[in-house]
């Protein structure tokens, strides 16, 4: 982290995501999932919507070579999971995330984070990803300045889900469900440009559980 903070230059941008039709869609397909032996979170859906981001905006799917001052894109999309564990923050990775459904993408998360927690992972698991998610929400956090994975460029932190008052189309005052978002990313790869178009690519993703299950 110490070479990371010393070595790129780490900005964050934040925003929100309306989550309303999410929690609600979350809800219905946990109880199948649970029926399946599986425990349906936010994060697959998280992840889903991230991958589509990587997708539309591949610098954020990259590291930078320092030695030689190269950015190397990456093509495959391996995503790192912070853990907390009681020996500290793990970041094990789950591969070719882009090829799994909802329900695999849970079961590795499941898997990897409770096999954090035994210190039985294996190094290979926690080596090449190309992204990280931290889920500060599951500590009740809400937003963050994530540290970024160094050689990765970008880091996406989310929140804890909260419900606050918000005015519809017609200024009726209706309740919703927030996630906070916040991503750090290497100012020397990305401007802030591309990195807000980011964002808000997975704000919207994650605002519209239907269009993203089109995608998978």
């Amino acid at each position: 982290m110490v070479q990371s903070l010393h070595t790129a230059a780490q900005v964050t941008g934040m925003d929100e995501a309306d989550v309303t039709e999410l929690v609600a869609f979350r809800a219905r397909a946990a109880a199948e999932a649970e029926a399946l032996g599986v425990k349906l979170t936010y994060l697959p859906f998280i992840i889903k919507a991230v991958i589509s981001g990587l997708r539309a905006y591949p610098y954020l799917n990259a590291s930078l070579d320092d030695a030689r001052g190269d950015i190397v894109l990456k093509r495959r999309y391996h995503i790192g999971i912070a853990v907390d564990t009681p020996d500290g923050l793990v970041v094990p990775v789950i591969r070719d995330a882009d090829r799994l459904s909802l329900l695999e993408l849970a079961r590795a998360i499941e898997d990897l984070s409770e096999r954090a927690r035994k210190r039985t992972l294996t190094v290979a698991e926690l080596q090449g990803g190309t992204f990280t998610l931290s889920n500060i929400g599951s500590f009740g956090g809400m937003f963050a300045t994530p540290i970024l994975h160094h050689p990765q460029v970008a880091i996406l932190a989310t929140g804890r889900v909260v419900r606050r008052p918000m005015f519809d189309a017609e200024d009726r005052v209706v309740p919703r469900h927030l996630m906070p978002v916040s991503l750090t990313f290497d100012h020397r790869v990305l401007d802030g440009a591309d990195a807000t178009r980011f964002l808000r690519h997975v704000v919207a993703r994650l605002e519209r559980p239907e269009r993203l299950v089109l995608e998978l």
